[in-house]
């Protein structure tokens, strides 16, 4: 490496695209593949009972939005064409519903209001 440069042949994967580097797989379709994985499973009931009570406080917009995007895993982009506004519209339900779950937290966490099963912790 005294020359500062990568060694091997010129045309590397590191200089293709990212479309070429990627290849696009269907999960569903890998996972027959994939021996000895046991099925994932539903969220428990406590967890749904406080993503209920932090949630209380969104808009419906707010609510859609952060569940498209950090519930189902929706780009930003997808979520807009799906919600029928701008992708900065949102980020922005996203960042105010963030914000609003984490005072919510805060609020909890000071007044005892939510209480999780012993054991659990709960990070956001």
């Amino acid at each position: 490496m005294e020359t500062g440069h990568i060694p091997g042949t010129k045309w590397i994967v590191v200089r293709w695209s990212q479309a070429k580097r990627e290849v696009p797989v269907d999960p569903l379709e890998m996972a027959r593949y994939i021996q000895n994985r046991e099925p994932a499973e539903a969220a428990p009931e406590w967890m749904l009972d406080l993503l209920d009570k932090l949630t209380k406080s969104l808009t419906p917009l707010e609510k859609d939005a952060y569940e498209l995007v950090r519930g189902r895993g929706y780009s930003f982009s997808q979520a807009a064409q799906l919600l029928g506004c701008s992708k900065a519209s949102v980020q922005s339900y996203i960042k105010r519903a963030e914000k609003k779950i984490q005072l919510a937290i805060r609020l909890q966490t000071i007044s005892k209001g939510i209480c999780l099963p012993e054991g659990k912790v709960f990070r956001l």
